[in-house]
């Protein structure tokens, strides 16, 4: 007999199921036509508690994206290693099914926003006044995210080496011209 999970990896372990159940259900459908009842369903968990993990399907998505946005925000501040940005366009190229219908969702808004506020701290450190450095930010955000869908869509012919070098020039628009 196993003794009973501790609270913290009982936690983990729902969270975990949260993110599975969006992704499968990613891969299904719309995301306008996902629901926060439809993930509450496919992870076989209460409402409060889907609740106490994620304030909404959006929170969801975000956080299921969230090593994309790294990666992307890394490659904008200039400082990323060329093989972790070419890893992750590889694993969006892998996941276009997935990855081309977020793009082109009410969702792409909030990726965008998320994107920006990750790269916004390297606009700052780069030098920009306040202002600048969110123009800068969401310049980049927007930038990388447009040429991302338009290859993924297939309405950009490219390849992952060329992708990639893409990702890393977006970097241009956060430096601080001198």
């Amino acid at each position: 007999m196993q003794p009973p999970a501790s609270p913290g990896r009982q936690s983990a372990a729902t969270h975990a199921a949260i993110l599975r159940a969006f992704t499968a259900l990613a891969l299904e459908r719309r995301y306008e036509a996902i629901r926060v009842g439809d993930i509450i369903r496919a992870a076989n968990i209460g409402r409060s508690t889907f609740y106490e993990h994620f304030t909404g399907k959006d929170a969801v998505m975000l956080e299921a994206t969230a090593p994309i946005l790294l990666a992307l925000a890394t490659a904008a501040s200039g400082r990323a290693a060329r093989s972790y940005v070419r890893n992750m366009v590889a694993h969006l190229w892998d996941r276009r099914a997935l990855i081309r219908p977020l793009l082109d969702s009410e969702a792409a808004g909030a990726i965008r926003r998320s994107l920006s506020e990750a790269i916004l701290p390297h606009a700052l450190r780069a030098g920009h006044a306040e202002g600048d450095a969110h123009i800068a930010a969401t310049g980049a955000a927007a930038a990388q995210l447009a040429m991302l869908r338009c290859w993924l869509i297939g309405e950009a012919p490219s390849n992952i080496d060329a992708m990639t070098e893409r990702m890393l020039a977006c970097s241009r628009l956060v430096a601080r011209k001198a």
